[in-house]
């Protein structure tokens, strides 16, 4: 089966394009730019479209010319850009997933997976685990652009029939994704760290995330992507919750040296601050896909410190 990852030359997108050609299926991957580290790790095993998918004329003919059968929707400006630039960011998170879907649909996509995020989810107070179908309250600007792509992919499913599924992972942390609001502070103390280096979190200590490891959120695209029916549009994916704090003590337990200081920055906690007490309820992609969280907390930090010093000993 033919697939076309957007976002392709990012974090997920390589990791996702490997998992899937390991399956024997045949990816093309669509990018704005695809880095030398990503056409070398890729090498001929997929298919490069450099594009802009926000340039509807150039992004549609290239949908006609692939004639993709799934569609992985990955591109996106991330949690702090979108702060930053809001306008960008609206163009690419919702004007950008707009043209996809109705793209996919004038080529005749067989099924769409969408990409959103648990930013979509707002809990100041305890409350149990959330589940896919409670009343959305995105805060930030970033959340309330994927809470919007979500609608549309439930409206082209709706009018057109079109098999659309939503992924609504946790912030993702592994090495080498040091950007976003959340995966990337995460990512920036655990490296930062590793290197013997100083690490200044743009949060406080209080400030949490629902957080997900890199292996675990490829695996449930991968599963919602291949899968050949679902009985749901929308799927969770998380491994827990973790506190700036926590996640500095963990380090320090495994790097008694870790030199790691708390300084907020706004346009880091306008995304996080209202996540405090967000925890997602992932039994629907574990009954329906049969996903299962194989690194939760602590065990993700060791990956990611084995992760590390692999990558070092290859240097």
């Amino acid at each position: 089966m033919r697939y076309l990852i957007t976002g392709g030359g990012g974090f997920l997108g390589v990791r996702l394009a490997e998992r899937l050609i390991a399956a024997g299926e045949e990816v093309v991957v669509l990018d704005r730019f695809f880095a030398p580290t990503v056409r070398a790790r890729l090498g001929d095993r997929v298919a490069y479209q450099e594009v802009d998918l926000t340039d509807q004329e150039r992004f549609w003919a290239v949908l006609t010319a692939v004639q993709p059968e799934v569609v992985v929707h990955l591109a996106a400006l991330l949690s702090e850009e979108a702060e930053i630039e809001p306008v960008r960011a609206f163009l690419v998170n919702v004007v950008g997933t707009f043209l996809a879907l109705e793209g996919s649909r004038r080529v005749g996509v067989r099924r769409f997976v969408f990409t959103s995020s648990a930013a979509v989810y707002d809990a100041v107070e305890p409350v149990p685990p959330l589940t896919e179908d409670v009343p959305l309250q995105p805060y930030s600007a970033y959340g309330m652009q994927k809470a919007t792509g979500e609608a549309w992919c439930l409206y082209y499913h709706r009018r057109y029939g079109l098999d659309a599924r939503i992924a609504r992972p946790a912030a993702v942390l592994g090495p080498g994704r040091t950007w976003g609001a959340a995966g990337g502070f995460a990512a920036q103390m655990v490296e930062a760290a590793a290197r013997g280096e100083p690490y200044v979190c743009p949060l406080l200590p209080e400030d949490a995330s629902p957080i997900i490891y890199h292996r675990d959120i490829v695996e449930g695209l991968w599963r919602l992507a291949r899968a050949e029916a679902v009985p749901a549009r929308i799927y969770n994916f998380g491994a827990g919750q973790v506190t700036a704090g926590e996640l500095a003590r963990l380090i320090r337990e495994r790097i008694p040296s870790a030199r790691i200081t708390f300084e907020p920055r706004e346009t880091v906690r306008q995304v996080v601050r209202r996540w405090r007490y967000v925890v997602q309820d992932c039994r629907r992609a574990e009954r329906d896909l049969g996903w299962r969280v194989e690194y939760p907390l602590p065990r993700m930090i060791d990956a990611f410190l084995a992760e590390l010093e692999l990558a070092a000993g290859d240097r």
